[in-house]
């Protein structure tokens, strides 16, 4: 059993703070992911699409660590920025890039660095979806085989390609700051068809809008820009979900 299902039995829906090392000083993430913690998050995910440097990631999980008592989890860009002082990896495959790094070529180089640091990797599915009309940052990073928020089917098909080669999740995400986000009809769609956890992230700013992503189905909600903008408005997300 995966280490999220674990987690779900215990509470039957969770909340990721996610903490971009770039967007603040150490000391700040430190605060912010222990405020975060106090509104009941589940878990504070380091990383993001810009991420430079790894002397600041380790830093910003040194500050994290010492104010939570929950886990942290690496959500890298690259294997050069992975360190040994998180608790867990989202181990990804960018499900719908065309680049062959984002696809396979991170992972390769990688794997052998996650074993060195003895990091505990949670093989994860990452599908991005578009959902709005100017391009986010992830979407800028790689080439994708775009999956639009009309375009159930193909997204069906992803998730479906995840939990038959094995992954232990599904993090579907509109990328950072969209327009809108990941559509209910998809999430219910994809919820339909597969059985491990399913997360979402992007575009979800206020309490509605998360209960009705977990109403349609997903397990996890992951907030982000929304985080960095007002930490405060991560409580009100968290009483929505749960």
């Amino acid at each position: 059993m995966s280490v999220i299902n674990e987690w779900l039995k215990k509470q039957k829906k969770l909340h990721f703070s996610l903490i971009d090392p770039d967007k603040q000083s150490p000391e700040e993430a430190g605060e912010k992911a222990r405020i975060c913690q106090s509104y009941g998050t589940n878990a504070i995910m380091v990383g993001g699409t810009t991420v430079s440097s790894r002397k600041m990631v380790y830093e910003t999980v040194v500050e994290i660590k010492k104010k939570v008592s929950i886990p942290v989890i690496l959500f890298p860009n690259s294997g050069k920025f992975l360190v040994d002082n998180a608790d867990y990896l989202f181990f990804m495959m960018l499900l719908n890039s065309k680049d062959y790094r984002h696809k396979f070529g991170e992972q390769l180089e990688g794997a052998i660095i996650v074993k060195e640091l003895g990091i505990k990797p949670i093989p994860t599915g990452y599908l991005i979806v578009s959902t709005s009309s100017i391009p986010t940052t992830v979407e800028k990073k790689t080439i994708l085989d775009k999956v639009g928020n009309d375009d159930i089917e193909k997204a069906v098909k992803y998730a479906l390609y995840t939990e038959y080669t094995g992954m232990h999740c599904l993090y579907m995400d509109a990328g950072s700051n969209p327009q809108q986000p990941i559509s209910n009809e998809m999430i219910k769609a994809v919820r339909k068809e597969i059985s491990i956890p399913l997360i979402i992230g992007g575009g979800i700013r206020d309490a509605e809008t998360a209960k009705q992503k977990i109403q349609a189905g997903a397990d996890v909600i992951v907030t982000g820009t929304l985080l960095e903008k007002n930490v405060e408005s991560v409580k009100e997300i968290i009483k929505g979900i749960k």
